[in-house]
């Protein structure tokens, strides 16, 4: 951007210094033409053959625009043999478009005008387009004009280019990215660009009459004006200056203030190029950075965790908080630096330095154990979280790190996975316990299944023919009947049903199995009460105690179709 100020201001300085020389250049030649012109018209009343031998385009116009007599040096201006000349309407060898021009010229030279020249392009057979000056003073009899004809051509080409020059200039000065200005000696703005107005909110006709210094803050106002004041008396090169300068709506920003002077050819003092550059957005990172940095610092310094900065290797501490240099038992960071000077802080024996190195070349950062050793001479056991801190090119700086104190329950955790290795131990114990006693039940079950089968072959095949030989005995009815009761009973402890009432999760009595059994038969509770020997309301009180255990309690159900439905079996007919 400097540099881009620079040569716009270089560039302004010398297109007006190219102008002045034209200018000065069109004024000599002026000059030199009337000079010429008087003395033609002197030596051509004396000497007429002098006329052809003039070295510049001399033509004798008459009133109506006719060419009566021309030169060499006309003819060769024009591009046409003089004998051609003679006769023929000046206008015929102008271009079209300056027509109207040489004709208005001719009226007012032969009306008494002033004495003044005209551009004009001739356009002879060559189709050349030849820019001259044409002078013209009127005969005394107001009949013919002399017109001298001057080339021109170079200069109209010098002119053209400084004139692109001048705009392409004036393009860049006004759509530059950079807010530039113009002012005068005093500070007085003379014009601005775009980027200058949307900068300051100002308009340019708003900034036209104002100063500078009324958009300077006050504290650089004063200081800008001796610097253009010394510009003015070149005493003081191009001006930098970092300031604060106010807006339209009053909004301060801060901005990068350059300034040089344009001199002319001489060295005077022409006027003052200012640009400004807003660095407010800068000067707000800067000043957040500064308080970021104050707040990081006082967020090191009072932190409640140890934090630390260290080399890479060797591992020195650079730089520590109270936080850390109290959790090695130091009384401020300044003794902890000062013990710690060309020691290595890492006892060899609890510090995998290869794990860290890894991790610090794979990821540029480490999170693990941290082992210490305290002003005492213990190791302390830290979990840390560390990082690499790059400088511009890329390399490592120095390491950030923020230490926990975990001795505590690294020691809990030991004592934790010891007891869990000796609940293991014991689990394996008692699971090979639980497989002991699992063999021992299914043995035990087994047992009893093959007595239960053995107690009820005995039955079938030694109790119950017994009682078949009994009953072939002389027998009264009485006994008969007791037998009967005691061959049904017997026959029904061996059935598949009374081992389902016998089962646990019913949890029947002996005598509700006994009393289960007849009333699945069709007993009445009358004859039921005299096969057992009890009364009739004892046995509607089992018959009661059944329907409650087997689920009929409160219900319509029939307790004899239930017990049946158990059994898969009817009423069995006794002898």
């Amino acid at each position: 951007m400097q540099e881009a100020v620079s040569r716009t201001g270089v560039d302004i300085e010398w297109l007006v210094h190219e102008l002045r020389v034209h200018q000065i250049e069109i004024e000599m030649q002026k000059e030199e033409m009337d000079e010429i012109r008087t003395r033609l018209e002197t030596g051509l009343e004396r000497f007429p053959e002098s006329y052809d031998s003039v070295p510049i385009g001399l033509v004798s116009i008459k009133r109506e625009g006719v060419i009566r007599a021309a030169n060499r040096a006309a003819a060769d201006l024009i591009g046409i043999e003089r004998l051609r000349l003679i006769n023929r309407p000046l206008g015929r060898f102008v271009s079209e478009p300056e027509r109207p021009a040489l004709k208005t010229f001719l009226e007012r030279i032969f009306d008494g005008g002033a004495d003044e020249a005209c551009e004009l392009r001739l356009a002879g057979n060559g189709g050349a387009r030849t820019a001259v000056t044409v002078s013209a003073t009127v005969s005394e009899d107001g009949k013919e004009c002399l017109a001298i004809l001057a080339d021109i051509t170079e200069l109209k080409k010098k002119e053209e280019a400084l004139r692109e020059e001048l705009q392409h200039h004036r393009a860049l000065f006004e759509n530059a990215r950079v807010a530039i200005s113009q002012v005068d000696e005093g500070g007085t703005f003379l014009r601005a660009n775009k980027r200058f107005e949307a900068l300051t909110g100002y308009t340019q006709e708003e900034l036209k009459g104002m100063n500078i210094r009324e958009i300077m803050h006050p504290d650089g106002a004063g200081q800008v004006k001796e610097m253009i004041a010394g510009q003015v008396r070149g005493e003081i090169a191009p001006i930098f200056l970092e300031e604060y300068y106010v807006c339209k709506d009053g909004s301060r920003k801060w901005g990068e203030i350059r300034s040089r002077a344009i001199r002319d050819g001489g060295g005077g003092f022409l006027s003052a190029v200012v640009a400004i550059v807003d660095r407010t957005r800068g000067k707000q990172m800067e000043e957040a950075l500064a308080d970021n940095e104050s707040l990081g610092r006082s967020f090191f310094e009072n932190a409640s965790i140890a934090m630390f900065h260290s080399t890479l290797e060797p591992n020195r501490l650079l730089r520590v908080n109270s936080a850390y240099s109290r959790l090695l038992g130091y009384e401020s960071p300044e003794d902890l630096m000062s013990a710690s000077a060309g020691m290595d802080p890492f006892p060899e024996e609890a510090w995998d330095r290869k794990a860290f190195f890894a991790a610090m070349e794979q990821r540029n950062w480490y999170d693990g154990d941290y082992p210490l050793i305290r002003r005492d001479g213990g190791i302390l056991i830290g979990k840390a979280a560390i990082r690499s801190v790059f400088k511009p090119d890329g390399s490592i700086d120095h390491l950030e790190g923020i230490v926990e104190n975990i001795t505590e329950r690294k020691r809990a955790e030991e004592v934790l996975q010891k007891r869990d290795r000796e609940l293991q131990e014991k689990t394996k114990s008692l699971e090979e316990v639980d497989a002991a006693l699992k063999v021992l039940l299914k043995n035990l079950e087994k047992n009893q299944e093959e007595l239960t089968e053995r107690f009820l072959i005995n039955i079938r095949e030694q109790v119950l023919p017994c009682l078949v030989k009994l009953k072939k005995t002389p027998l009264n009815q009485a006994q008969r009947a007791l037998i009967n009761s005691a061959e049904a009973y017997l026959d029904e402890i061996a059935s598949p049903f009374v081992q389902k009432l016998t089962s646990s999760y019913l949890n029947l009595t002996k005598k509700e199995v006994q009393i289960a059994v007849l009333v699945r038969d069709g007993k009445t509770s009358k004859e039921i009460a005299e096969i057992v020997n009890v009364s009739k309301s004892d046995v509607d009180f089992h018959r009661g105690k059944l329907r409650e255990k087997l689920g009929l309690k409160n219900q319509k159900g029939s307790l004899t179709v239930l017990l049946r439905t158990l059994s898969h079996e009817g009423p069995r007919e006794r002898p």
